[in-house]
């Protein structure tokens, strides 16, 4: 039974070998185009691609070496694995600064070359993933999000981007309304300007109207220079005003000026000034029912209401949750020196049936705790704050103490399990993978996880 999918081009003058593993290559069910002539390999190339090129180096017509020099790889979407005799292995590491992926000594067997294809195959797949991760994360928007909640938002971001108007953004704390204003300001001709932000709900009238405008020196009392306010700062850019609903009706009068006349006074000063801001503002207040309450005017809300985003909770999203995962793991590994490389099937339930009251600001505390606590490669259950395992309807596994000493029990096997390997191997890394049936880069990444030193292993040492 077929166990690999991909299309290969082999490229070897020797007719036997070309057609021996081209044939085992079929049966694994892979789709293979052989070709005897490096230059032929070439014209075929001009219109076809393929997933892998396996590559013999000492060729008549054309070497490999110099099909590889021909050849960009790094601009092409194959991986050149080489095929080459033990003699010919310094030119082999010189294709691989050439942008080869590796090479595979001759004469190899069927279990080789099938262990060495199947590598780069889950090497193609990750990047195919991180690709996709990418795209998902807003098409270059900088969010993350596939649900076709998320698409509409970034289709309503393109769209309004390149438009002079101002946007309210609305939707509960932690959804990620910045990102979104962001977002709006990358993709517009502003994006050369600044971008400025100022949460209106974070300080006290006098001193919110004094951040805003500016003020000269003398303006009050700790006034003892003059400063610009966030419009000046924003001057030919965007700025982002957050939580515009806890705005004092007061200063909501002074905003609106700004938005129609584009000009202002410094605090203290009868000077007026003029400025190019584009503002971009959010809420997490239903400003519709402030307004008839008479806490924020009308005219300000329809000013600043052109064009309205509403961005949705984590709970009605809760397709992008494992998308969120992988971003936080990829952003906090590397603060935690981890290396920690996904998210168990029963932590990630648990992740999926909690509501996220928080949303995504909650969620990243939690992948955060998660990432500092774990002791194996995935996030486990035990690893989530207990708030987010309680509240699912779900529980922790039995004996949690019995499955941590198993734990790590097991990676104590497995240690001395690679140990005993790269002994036998005389400290050759891709010999004991082979030995133990296990790929070369996993290995490399469980050695680096035990922090075995290969070098106390070299028969050569």
């Amino acid at each position: 039974m077929a166990q690999y999918d991909g299309k290969i081009l082999m490229i070897d003058d020797e007719q036997d070998l070309l057609k021996l593993s081209s044939s085992i290559l079929r049966r694994e069910g892979f789709a293979v185009e052989t070709r005897s002539d490096a230059r032929e390999a070439l014209a075929l190339l001009r219109d076809e691609s393929f997933d892998i090129i396996l590559l013999d180096l000492h060729m008549p017509e054309m070497s490999g070496l110099e099909f590889l020099r021909r050849f960009n790889v790094r601009e092409r979407p194959e991986e050149v694995l080489i095929l080459t005799a033990y003699a010919e292995v310094q030119s082999a590491v010189e294709t691989i600064k050439l942008g080869a992926y590796g090479y595979l000594a001759k004469p190899f067997n069927a279990e080789e070359i099938l262990s060495h294809i199947n590598n780069i195959r889950e090497l193609q797949k990750l990047r195919a993933e991180n690709e996709h991760l990418r795209q998902a994360q807003g098409a270059g928007l900088g969010m993350v999000g596939e649900t076709e909640q998320m698409r509409q938002i970034y289709r309503l971001v393109q769209d309004v981007a390149s438009m002079p108007l101002p946007v309210l953004i609305c939707g509960e704390s932690g959804t990620g309304k910045e990102l979104v204003a962001a977002a709006i300001h990358r993709a517009s001709d502003r994006a050369a300007g600044p971008f400025v932000r100022c949460n209106c709900a974070a300080l006290n009238p006098g001193v919110l109207e004094s951040e805003l405008f500016g003020h000269v020196k003398g303006a009050f009392t700790g006034a003892v220079r003059d400063r610009k306010g966030r419009f000046m700062e924003a001057d030919g850019g965007t700025l982002f005003l957050d939580e515009i609903g806890d705005m004092e009706v007061g200063l909501q009068t002074r905003l609106l000026r700004v938005l129609q006349e584009g000009e202002f006074e410094m605090v203290g000063s009868t000077k007026t000034h003029k400025v190019d801001v584009r503002v971009l503002s959010a809420t997490n207040r239903n400003l519709t029912q402030a307004v008839a309450e008479g806490q924020f005017r009308e005219d300000l809300f329809y000013r600043l209401n052109a064009v309205t985003i509403e961005v949705p909770p984590l709970r009605q999203r809760k397709g992008d949750i494992p998308l969120f995962c992988h971003f936080f793991i990829d952003r906090l590994n590397d603060r935690f020196n981890k290396q920690i490389q996904g998210v168990s099937k029963e932590a990630l339930a648990c992740l999926e049936a909690y509501d996220w009251p928080g949303n995504v600001r909650e969620m990243e505390n939690a992948i955060m705790r998660a990432i500092a606590l774990a002791r194996g490669r995935e996030i486990e259950v035990e690893d989530l704050p207990t708030t987010v395992v309680e509240n699912t309807g779900l529980h922790l596994r039995e004996e949690p103490v019995a499955d941590s000493l198993f734990h790590e029990a097991r990676q104590r096997f497995e240690e001395q399990f690679i140990r005993e390997a790269l002994e036998k191997a005389g400290g050759n890394i891709s010999q004991a993978a082979q030995q133990i049936q296990l790929g070369r880069r996993n290995l490399q990444r469980k050695i680096k996880q035990f922090g075995i030193d290969v070098s106390q292993y070299s028969r050569w040492s």
